[in-house]
């Protein structure tokens, strides 16, 4: 948990701690079997339920909290007196020749006589994909985890010991236009904004004729595909690049403020700013004299992501 300020308490009992200054918190005397943890704080409340709890269990969960919302991210057990281990989380990357996956603080390996479950029925490994999110019990060996059963969950739905009739959990496609902001991360995980919306990619997303680094850096146009996230964000399978439709302007009016020296400079007509280059052309006149302060100019350019303009033309107005 990120955020510290906040008090966590476990329904119908008096145990109740509050997160520190690393975001961590720890509840003792916890009641075995289901349990509701309460998360408060100025601006914020939200739950989440955790099942399958042992007399002697360590958990470790990994939670985000929005507002009313929390997300279990990542969620382990373990009991002293058998060394048997349970992780919950999803999915980040599949190894298909040694038949293992990640998740969040461990990896997952599978042998032949693992069972994998999806709902009532048995599915093979190969039904596996990046973004599940799985429950996997097992014996721990060293950071891998050999699984005995794995069950794909829902998004929200925890292991009460059944499985029930449903469905596969649904997928959302989406397709995003526009600018990247906000990049964080290295290569092959990152994390950016596209259209007020947070994109993830990872080691099984693909760039059509272009690398992640430059289709993830800031100021990058770019087409994402991916799918829809319970928390509203978009895991990314494919990031290409896109070339942004040009807009032709025409500027009427003073220059004021111009710097720099011929050919390039920058200057500003009607309130919007003006930049020349080498590749700008100056009908009938010169640079000189059609950058300068107060010449009455007419300027055709193309509309830049920040508003501005590039020059192609520079001409003295009549």
């Amino acid at each position: 948990l990120a955020t510290s300020g906040i008090t966590v308490s476990i329904a119908g009992t008096n145990i109740s701690t509050t997160v520190d200054g690393q975001g961590d918190f720890t509840l003792t005397n916890v009641p075995t079997g289901t349990v509701t943890l309460n998360f408060t704080s100025p601006g914020a409340s939200a739950t989440i339920t955790l099942s399958g709890i042992g007399p002697d269990d360590k958990v470790q969960i990994s939670v985000t909290l929005n507002g009313t919302t929390a997300q279990v991210d990542s969620e382990h057990h373990s009991a002293p007196d058998n060394g048997k281990r349970e992780y919950q989380g999803r999915i980040s990357s599949i190894d298909a020749g040694a038949k293992s996956f990640q998740i969040p603080g461990i990896t997952v390996k599978t042998t032949a006589t693992t069972t994998i479950r999806h709902g009532n029925k048995d599915v093979p490994f190969t039904d596996l994909k990046v973004g599940d999110h799985v429950q996997a019990k097992g014996s721990k060996d060293g950071a891998t985890l050999m699984a005995t059963e794995i069950k794909v969950e829902q998004d929200g739905e925890g292991d009460d010991g059944n499985d029930h009739n449903q469905p596969p959990a649904t997928t959302t496609p989406v397709t995003l236009t526009g600018t990247v902001s906000g990049s964080t991360g290295t290569c092959p995980t990152v994390t950016f904004m596209v259209q007020s919306t947070k994109v993830t990619v990872n080691n099984a997303t693909t760039y059509p004729q272009t690398s992640c680094a430059d289709a993830t850096k800031n100021t990058a146009s770019v087409k994402v595909t991916g799918t829809k996230q319970s928390d509203g964000s978009v895991l990314a399978t494919s990031v290409s690049v896109t070339t942004p439709a040009t807009t032709t302007t025409t500027l009427t009016g003073a220059i004021s403020g111009s710097t720099g020296t011929c050919p390039s400079v920058t200057f500003t007509v009607q309130s919007t700013k003006v930049t020349v280059n080498s590749t700008t052309t100056f009908p009938s006149t010169t640079c000189a004299d059609a950058t300068k302060n107060t010449a009455n100019v007419k300027v055709t350019g193309t509309k830049q992501t920040d508003l501005s303009v590039l020059a192609t033309s520079v001409s003295l107005a009549q």
